[in-house]
């Protein structure tokens, strides 16, 4: 019960402010949510170490050190936003560290895959939608919350020749594809009546959560022989960046603040990969 939690509303305009990706949002509000039931509501500057400490330990008995992890970020995050602006005057967080990272191996689809999800797409309205989300996908390697968040005024002002992104205070325009730019511009003029405003959302007739489910059948009837994440789309993309175009090419792609957080998809380095998750946002999906 998120209203019962002390000071939610103004953490949440603080995240919408400092533009949080709509799943950081989710991960927190939930996270948070959790924290204050297990300590039935206190008020914020009643929380003490020990509280976050019987946390931890009740976790444990459900979650994975990497699970746990993101909820220990998520309470850090929100009592330092109040420990900055002077609402509490301790932070209970201070001494408490993460726990050691599981290891875990980078989940990435071949290009092979990829094909094979697209052969069993047909020209349906639905499926040939799900073909250029996928293709976008695996074209810009962004998120498919940033996917479905895409609106006509994003393309048209490029004229289809990339995506422009704005993360805080930075602007950040990915090329696409001339094969794919042709497509999206041909999509996009065939549901002209229905994208009368430049402000509506393109894919706004497929949810995060429904397109997820989709994909998970369109692996089946490829015969894949594992569940298909969009996430998955996601690393193979940026792996392949770094293996061969370099960091600094991933950097200004993705716009990230610094080349080290590009290191989780070096192949020395996969097993850093959900250590690093909450931090960059990647594999939220």
């Amino acid at each position: 019960m998120l209203e019962k939690v002390p000071g939610y509303k103004e953490f949440e305009k603080h995240m919408k402010d400092s533009s949080f990706s709509y799943n950081s949002c989710e991960a927190y509000k939930k996270d948070i949510d959790d924290f204050f039931i297990f300590i039935r509501y206190k008020p914020l500057n009643e929380i003490i170490k020990e509280d976050i400490l019987n946390f931890i330990r009740d976790l444990k008995k459900v979650y994975s050190n990497n699970s746990i992890n993101r909820k220990i970020i998520s309470i850090r995050g929100y009592l330092k936003y109040f420990y900055k602006n002077g609402i509490i005057d301790s932070l209970p967080m201070e001494k408490i560290k993460n726990l050691p990272p599981e290891k875990r191996t980078l989940e990435i689809l071949s290009l092979k895959e990829i094909d094979k999800l697209r052969e069993v797409m047909d020209d349906s309205p639905k499926e040939y939608r799900d073909k250029i989300i996928l293709d976008i996908l695996y074209d810009t390697g962004i998120l498919i919350s940033e996917v479905l968040d895409l609106r006509c005024e994003d393309l048209i002002s490029e004229d289809y020749k990339a995506i422009t992104q704005i993360k805080g205070t930075k602007i950040n325009k990915i090329p696409l594809d001339d094969s794919l730019s042709e497509r999206l511009q041909i999509f996009i003029e065939e549901k002209r009546d229905e994208l009368r405003n430049k402000n509506t959302k393109i894919f706004s007739s497929v949810s995060r959560q429904n397109y997820r489910a989709r994909l998970i059948q369109y692996g089946k009837r490829a015969g894949l022989d594992r569940e298909i994440y969009t996430h998955m789309i996601r690393n193979s993309v940026l792996k392949n960046i770094l293996d061969t175009e370099g960091a600094h090419v991933v950097k200004e792609r993705m716009g990230y603040s610094t080349i080290q957080n590009t290191s989780l998809y070096s192949s020395r380095n996969t097993g850093k990969i959900k250590e690093k998750y909450m931090e960059i946002g990647i594999g939220d999906e």
